[in-house]
């Protein structure tokens, strides 16, 4: 059993959440109407980053990060080729559609970059929604590709 200790005199606001969904706050460094605001906000961008798509969050967690190895710094794109070298030089063939196991979606290349250089994917079908390569494979992965290509 782990147990760890909240020290509710250095936290402004201090919210658990039981396995069975019993939720316990404390505020004891703000007024009750803040801590609202500050929930609210959490809540906001919350519901601003969910997928356009259902999610069971319980039988994710089992798969986030197993298949997450990070895919290094430093990647490199062959735009021509549409392929993606990865700071850990494996390739990645942007080309073809790829299958997240946690997602009923495929997801193809937005033909854009991120800030750092990782390729921006989107769902076949709704290209307003958008997750870096290395994102996708954290959360929904593992990933492969469609149809048997590598």
């Amino acid at each position: 059993m782990y147990i760890r200790l909240i020290d509710y005199d250095e936290q402004a606001l201090v919210v658990t959440v039981a396995r069975d969904g019993v939720t316990t706050v404390a505020a004891p460094r703000m007024c009750d109407s803040a801590a609202a605001d500050v929930l609210r906000s959490i809540a906001d961008q919350l519901d601003a980053g969910h997928p356009p798509y259902p999610c069971d969050p319980g039988a994710e967690s089992d798969l986030r990060h197993e298949h997450a190895e990070p895919l290094g710094r430093g990647g490199s794109l062959d735009a021509d080729r549409k392929v993606w070298t990865d700071g850990t030089g494996h390739t990645w063939d942007l080309s073809g559609r790829w299958a997240a196991a946690a997602t009923e979606a495929e997801w193809e290349w937005s033909g854009r970059l991120d800030h750092l250089g990782t390729p921006v994917m989107s769902p076949v079908g709704s290209p307003d929604v958008h997750e870096s390569l290395d994102v996708l494979r954290a959360l929904y992965g593992p990933i492969s590709p469609v149809g048997g290509r590598s």
